[in-house]
């Protein structure tokens, strides 16, 4: 079931490149839940190349999803965390692809 359009952010770690993406997407949280497990299992298991790209992945499903905005965890001037409450304070859902800890 498709929900509304909505923006998401997706954060991945510093070895990923450490940007906070923004993204517009009317996939259900569940099936990003399930993205995002299946991203952060790629990624533990060195596979840095292979983790998927989320608006290709969720497009080929049918689903909306495009890149809205994106920004380095940290510059000089800010943190991806305090530019997101800034600019896109409405976003409720967070995604992470990161390492497992065993």
């Amino acid at each position: 079931m498709k929900q509304e359009t909505r923006y998401i952010a997706l954060s991945d770690e510093s070895g990923t490149g450490g940007e906070l993406i923004i993204l517009q997407t009317n996939a259900p949280a569940k099936r990003l839940k399930a993205l995002e497990k299946e991203s952060c299992e790629i990624y533990t298991n060195g596979d840095y190349e292979d983790v998927p790209i989320w608006p290709s992945v969720l497009e080929d499903e049918g689903y909306e999803c495009s890149i809205i905005d994106s920004h380095q965890h940290v510059t000089p001037y800010d943190t991806s965390k305090e530019w997101q409450q800034e600019e896109y304070p409405e976003i409720k859902e967070f995604y992470y692809i990161d390492t497992i800890e065993e």
